[in-house]
């Protein structure tokens, strides 16, 4: 991202512009069998073909198809016995008019048979087969190449890699692929008020819930999030945070983002000379969300609220660490739903509803969590309802355009 003028109390969607120019890290080289949720850094081709070879699909018999072509249990047509092949196995055996050899599945198709004739449609007698129904050319045979071909693309650059893929690559023999390289993430808490995780909470303390929250939420993304506390000192914030930056690709800090006495974060930001990007954002909850460059690692200055912690999160930081993990659009993880219930929002601002995705024939509906408590909320739901900001109320019944997935 090129240096540019603070852009200040951004709309959401400016937000996300800003976000999704972040650059990609830079490329590794890992094992393929190790890339499940990396992004590709370019097209891969396979190093072989898949299968290598014509191989059966059943156990049976291979046979040729046109010695067979009139059998049925009425009228089964007999065939001489003349070896044997399992997968992993070679067989030197030319299969020859009025001859089968038995074959087991994922063994190589004998020369002379062009089909196999599955167990159930076949009955032995010492050396002798007697077929009960036909089997043309082709009939249980996976052919060579069928699954993946050699030097041909079977994935394209800029994919994020899911166990099938993984799959795919072992079957075209590709032992290690480019990705882009994770960001490492550290996540900031700050606070005198606040309590360490697994701690007793005494009286006047809150919980580091949004530490535990961000760092949950980063290692179901597969990635290991650093962690701390630090109180409510600006001389002090300055200290820890500055060594800190160019160790990590990613900071996150939670709280001290607003006008308080004690909301000392984007003062630290400025004295550590952190070159802000934007700097709030018409969104609620998650309004005090900031972001700031320092050299090439980002940092997301998060409000200390839960609910405006997580969304501003889940909005902007989580798609942010994304973009800098490869992915070309981290702003895709929608869908659209019919309301179940009326929203009321502000208008100019985007306002976000926790929320729970359900179904309506075709179209899925999405139910606005109401009457319980901002962490519970948090805890229960699976979606974001957006109303965007030219819209300050969303009827009943009526569709709304983004509803965004978060488990």
């Amino acid at each position: 991202m090129k240096n540019r003028a603070v852009e200040r109390l951004v709309d959401l969607r400016r937000a996300r512009q800003l976000v999704q120019s972040l650059d990609s890290l830079e490329v590794e080289r890992i094992p393929s069998g190790k890339a499940a949720g990396r992004i590709t850094a370019g097209d891969i081709q396979a190093r072989c073909s898949c299968p290598t070879l014509d191989a059966s699909l059943k156990d049976g018999f291979a046979v040729r198809g046109r010695d067979i072509s009139s059998a049925c249990r009425e009228r089964p047509v007999a065939l001489t016995l003349v070896g044997s092949v399992a997968a992993g196995g070679h067989c030197d055996i030319t299969v020859k008019m009025g001859q089968a050899v038995r074959i087991m599945t994922g063994a190589p198709i004998p020369a002379g048979a062009d089909a196999v004739l599955a167990s159930e449609f076949a009955e032995t007698f010492g050396d002798q087969v007697l077929a009960l129904a036909d089997a043309e050319p082709g009939r249980n045979i996976l052919a060579c190449g069928c699954d993946v071909t050699a030097g041909r693309n079977i994935i394209d650059k800029g994919t994020r890699m899911f166990p099938g893929h993984l799959g795919l690559l072992a079957a075209a023999g590709v032992a290690e692929i480019q990705v882009f390289r994770q960001p490492k993430v550290l996540i900031i808490a700050t606070g005198s008020e606040l309590a360490v995780p697994g701690e007793p909470i005494a009286s006047g303390q809150v919980a580091a819930s949004n530490l535990v929250t961000l760092t949950a939420e980063t290692r179901a993304m597969g990635i290991h999030a650093d962690h701390c506390i630090i109180r409510d000192d600006l001389h002090l914030l300055q200290e820890k945070i500055a060594p800190l930056i160019e160790k990590y690709d990613v900071i996150l800090t939670c709280g001290g983002v607003l006008d308080g006495d004690k909301d000392f974060t984007m003062h630290a930001m400025d004295n550590l000379d952190v070159a802000p990007v934007f700097h709030r954002v018409r969104v609620g909850p998650g309004k005090g969300v900031c972001l700031g460059m320092k050299g090439t690692t980002c940092i997301f200055n998060l409000p200390g609220g839960p609910p405006s912690n997580h969304v501003a999160f889940l909005l902007l930081a989580k798609p942010g660490i994304h973009r800098l993990s490869g992915l070309a659009d981290p702003f895709t993880e929608y869908v659209s739903a019919r309301l179940d219930r009326t929203l009321t929002g502000q208008e100019g601002w985007t306002q976000i509803f926790y929320g729970l995705l359900g179904s309506d024939g075709d179209l899925r509906t999405v139910i606005p969590l109401e009457g319980i408590g901002r962490l519970q909320k948090m805890a229960e739901a699976d979606c974001l309802i957006e109303l965007p900001e030219n819209q300050a109320c969303a009827q009943s019944g009526s569709i709304i355009q983004k509803v965004w997935k978060i488990r």
